[in-house]
């Protein structure tokens, strides 16, 4: 049987490279210097020269050594030459630096893993720009599934750190399992894959995970933003699909445009969240859940994860053919597993009803419609909306409740300020309220600048920017945590070698110790009791909380 592997269709506005010289389809026989070596990597001045890598890496002679752009690079000039990922055979397991040069008009054929590069390993790639991007319509027998990435298809233990993809006009994914503007799968094994201050603008639509960053698997998302359109035919999210155990997006943004569409769950973060953790994230963008059988949408989340200073102003809506078993509709999750936390959140989204009022099972909630009687929520605000009540359905016991130390908010004496009706912490300004919620992790402040449509936003929209006023050599996070604290000392290249730690309560007793190294390193401290504690590295302190 034939079955169309439509990865991403994109249709270029223009000719793709300008007055660069496109490629002319050959291999170079060297690069244009360096040896390799991260003072002198090899140095790539033209197409013909990253085909050379694209071949050494599937070869065996290459691609496990420093490269970097020297000149932006133009891989075709319509549709006349198919590009053949970096990695489509064999792995890369270098440093690719982009240096900020753009590489235009790539046109794939539709390999079983798509992208620039196909499969990484323990890599870095960083400082790309990849723009009008092409990954034409494949025909096969339907004998696998296929993993789209506009950068890379699926990476394992890698960096993608300051890189955009710009897929102008349109891009789709037709029967993909895993499909992400910037990688479809990711994988974890004794390592971290970390992807920070990446941009997607490109239309995504895939069948099974579908993300403005990643299709699916164990990741650490910074500093993100998401433009494109994400539509699946199982899971979307504005920066991933699916996020498996010890995930974390933080300090990410999908805009309005980014508009998700999803057949199962569906969130503006994130589709499902298999113990991810969310923190100082934000969601502007409509969500739509469509099924004929379960419809589970949430502003951040379409279902589980903890989630922590984060809010939503998306509205959220459900489409079917037939009325549905079941619907939860959330303007922050659809529901929290057990164990999972929901703190200090908004929501300014409206949560728009189907008209068929006998859809059995149909719960809807301003922050969640229903949770585990062993959920953590607290310090939930939203903005009044009637149709939907103030309780949510809790599994454990069977019955409605409120949650705790929350409240409607409405507007103040300024486009910007908002009033809560029962006051938190002792003040009924929201943005005050936040503020004294957020357990030092972020700065809540006005929108005066009119950036998130007059609801408060982060003062701190680069969590690096932490560092300035903490004045420490280090950064943790989530904090509050529910376990495993990630400990990031990007800036501070003294702590990347091998350090101990030390954790210590607030009377100066020593509970837990250990070594850590690296630019990201995960510390678990699920048995601790719930508090404040100290973690110490050479001579820098942080405090964090244990929930």
């Amino acid at each position: 049987m034939k079955r169309n592997l439509l990865l991403f269709v994109l249709l270029a506005l223009g000719l793709a490279c300008g007055a660069q010289t496109p490629w002319n389809g050959t291999v170079a026989e060297a690069y244009d210097g360096g040896d390799g070596t991260p003072e002198n990597p090899y140095q790539i001045a033209t197409a013909e020269q990253l085909a050379l890598l694209a071949q050494q890496t599937d070869d065996g002679t290459g691609g496990d050594a420093c490269y970097v752009l020297t000149n932006d690079i133009c891989l075709n000039e319509g549709d006349t030459l198919y590009w053949t990922p970096i990695g489509l055979t064999g792995t890369f397991r270098g440093v690719f630096d982009g240096d900020k040069h753009s590489i235009s008009g790539m046109y794939e054929n539709g390999f079983k893993l798509s992208g620039l590069f196909g499969y990484t390993e323990n890599a870095t790639i960083k400082n790309v720009r990849l723009e009008k991007a092409t990954v034409m319509e494949y025909e096969q027998a339907f004998v696998y599934i296929a993993i789209g990435g506009i950068l890379v298809g699926k990476a394992k233990n890698t960096h993608i750190l300051d890189c955009s993809v710009d897929c102008v006009n349109y891009a789709s994914v037709t029967w993909n399992e895993c499909t992400g503007g910037v990688v479809g799968k990711t994988i974890v094994n004794n390592g971290n894959l970390v992807i920070d201050n990446c941009v997607n603008n490109g239309y995504i639509k895939g069948w099974t995970f579908s993300g403005g960053m990643v299709g699916n698997g164990d990741f650490i998302i910074k500093n993100c933003h998401n433009f494109g359109e994400i539509v699946s035919e199982g899971t979307a999210g504005g920066m991933a699909g699916q996020g498996g155990l010890n995930c974390l997006i933080t300090y990410c943004f999908n805009h309005e445009s980014g508009v998700i569409t999803g057949g199962m769950n569906t969130g503006g973060i994130i589709g499902t969240a298999i113990k991810t953790v969310m923190s100082c994230c934000g969601n502007a963008a409509l969500i739509t859940g469509f099924n004929d059988d379960e419809i589970m949408v949430g502003g951040i989340s379409g279902a589980d994860g903890t989630i922590y200073n984060c809010f939503n102003r998306g509205d959220l809506t459900a489409i079917f053919t037939e009325d549905p078993l079941l619907i939860q509709m959330g303007g922050i999750t659809s529901t929290p597993l057990h164990d999972e936390q929901i703190r200090n959140v908004y929501n300014a989204g409206a949560i728009i009803k189907p008209s068929n009022p006998d859809i059995p099972n149909s719960w809807y909630g301003h922050i969640v419609p229903a949770i585990f009687s062993d959920t953590l929520i607290s310090n939930c605000y939203w903005i009044g909306n009637e149709s939907i009540t103030p309780y949510v359905y809790n599994i454990g016991v069977s019955n409605w409740t409120l949650l705790p130390g929350s409240s409607v908010f409405g507007p103040g004496a300024t486009p910007t300020t908002w009033v809560l009706d029962e006051a938190q912490y002792g003040t009924t300004d929201l943005v005050e309220a936040l503020n004294a919620g957020a357990m030092g992790q972020c700065t809540w402040v006005e929108d005066v600048d009119g950036e998130n449509a007059g609801y408060p936003i982060f003062g701190l929209l680069d969590p690096n920017r932490v560092d300035e006023i903490a004045e420490t050599p280090f950064q943790v996070y989530p904090n509050p945590t529910n376990g495993i604290l990630f400990v990031e000392t990007v800036h501070a290249p003294s702590l990347q070698m091998t350090n101990e730690y030390h954790i210590t309560n607030l009377l100066g007793q020593t509970l837990q110790t250990g070594s850590i190294g690296g630019e990201m390193h995960q510390i678990d401290v699920s048995g601790l009791p719930s508090g404040m504690y100290l973690l110490t590295i050479d001579d820098a302190t942080v405090k964090f909380v244990v929930k």
